[in-house]
C-alpha cells in the first residue's frame, strides 16, 4: 500500500493541527460535541479520533483530513 496509515504521523499531524488552529480546546470540544478532556486525550496519549469525530475536528479547526491522515502533505 503506497500511503501506509502510520498513527504517529496522524497523532503529531492532529496534535500540530489542534496546536495551531488558534482556538480553546472548550470551545473545539463544544463544538465537536465531545468532551474536552476527550480532545485532550487525542493530543497528549496514543487515542485517535473515530473517522467521524477527526472529520468533525477538521471541520471546525479548518484543517485537512488528507494531511492529517498522512494521504497529502500539506
Amino acid at each position: 500500500m503506497k500511503n501506509k496509515i502510520r498513527r504517529d504521523l496522524i497523532k503529531a499531524r492532529l496534535k500540530e493541527e489542534l496546536e495551531n488552529c488558534g482556538m480553546k480546546y472548550t470551545d473545539i470540544a463544544k463544538a465537536v460535541e465531545i468532551n474536552v478532556a476527550l480532545l485532550s486525550q487525542y493530543r497528549t496519549t496514543n487515542k485517535l479520533p473515530s473517522l467521524e469525530t477527526l472529520a468533525r475536528i477538521c471541520e471546525v479547526i479548518g484543517a485537512d483530513a488528507n494531511y492529517i491522515l498522512g494521504i497529502s502533505n500539506n
